[in-house]
Parts: structure tokens; C-alpha cells; sequence
């Protein structure tokens, strides 16, 4: 009976390969590029923020602004950053390396030799290409993780594809144009 069963099994797979389901064969198809799909929304509706989580790694975070308030700027993009995570963010293991005290922020233009005209192929008129972010307190002792969170909060306040270079000056000295890495 076994062999029976095992011979009729094996009949039936044998059919449904030489049966190939009615597919037929047929050429590649070019459907185009990969699907994308917004994670975060719309750049005029969200800021932003970079922190880090308990392993040291950026983690974004994207945080609704008030339309009626109009475009967000840097500056305030950069306060909400100093301000730290919301309580519901910290409870999600979302920390930041940025020092507490004084969390003034200023942001302008940087310098001509902090930027490379035409490196940024295809951005709007008018767009920067480098920021200067200056903050109240000591940027150069900062660690690598702080530095990424200022610059990419900064860079992705600019251009929402964060294509923009961040110079970062502080009570005790600046540190060179970084781009969000």
C-alpha cells in the first residue's frame, strides 16, 4: 500500500512539472526602479532630529511641525535637537551626547572655502551648500556621536536629502566642513 501511495505521489509531482502550471516562457520585463516609499513626512511637515541610541548609533527622528507656523528653520530645528528626547523618545532608548547648559544656536552661511561649488549637481538655486552652526558651548571636545547629531540635524534642516556640509564652531574653536555620514 505504501508503494502505492509513494508511485501516485510521485506521478503527480511528475504532472504538475510537465503541466508548468500554463505559464509560458517569456522576455525580462523593465518595470522601473525600485518602489519608494516615504518613512518620514514631507520635509515642510517634520523636522528632523538626530540622536543616538544605547549603542552610541544615530537614530533619526522625525517630529511634526506646526504648519501653521510656517518652514522651520535651522535654528529652531537645532534648539529642539538641544532640548534633548521627548519622554515617550527616551523611553524607546533614544538618548543624545550633546552637553546640557547653554543651547544657544546661531546659523549662517559658511564661508566660501567651506563649500565647493557645483559638487551638489541638481539642488535648487539659491540652496547652500555649506552651513556654519554656532553653538555656546565647546565643539571641539565633543565625540564622534554628538558631532554626527548636530551635523545631520543641521545638514537635513537645510536639504532634505541632508546634502548640505556643516561647519561647526563652538567657545573653543571650529571643526572642519563635515557632511552627514
Amino acid at each position: 500500500m505504501r508503494r502505492i501511495r509513494a508511485a501516485a505521489a510521485g506521478a503527480s509531482a511528475a504532472l504538475l512539472l510537465l503541466a508548468g502550471c500554463g505559464v509560458q516562457a517569456s522576455e525580462v520585463v523593465e518595470a522601473g526602479g525600485p518602489a519608494v516609499v516615504p518613512v518620514a513626512p514631507d520635509h515642510d511637515e517634520r523636522v528632523l532630529l538626530f540622536f543616538t541610541g544605547p549603542d552610541g548609533s544615530s537614530i533619526p527622528v522625525a517630529r511634526y511641525a506646526d504648519p501653521a507656523m510656517g518652514p522651520v528653520s535651522t535654528a529652531r530645528t537645532l534648539d529642539a535637537l538641544l532640548n534633548g528626547p521627548t519622554e515617550e523618545e527616551r523611553a524607546a532608548g533614544i538618548r543624545t551626547r550633546l552637553p546640557d547648559g547653554n543651547k544657544t544656536v546661531e546659523v549662517r552661511p559658511a564661508a566660501r572655502e567651506d563649500s565647493r561649488p557645483g559638487e551638489k549637481a541638481g539642488r535648487p538655486a539659491g540652496a547652500r551648500e555649506a552651513v556654519r552652526v554656532t553653538t555656546g558651548f565647546a565643539v571641539r571636545s565633543l565625540d564622534a556621536a554628538a558631532v554626527r547629531q548636530l551635523v545631520c540635524t543641521a545638514a537635513h534642516a537645510e536639504d532634505p536629502e541632508g546634502l548640505v556640509k556643516v561647519v561647526l564652531t563652538g567657545s573653543a574653536g571650529s571643526l572642519p566642513a563635515t557632511a552627514c555620514a
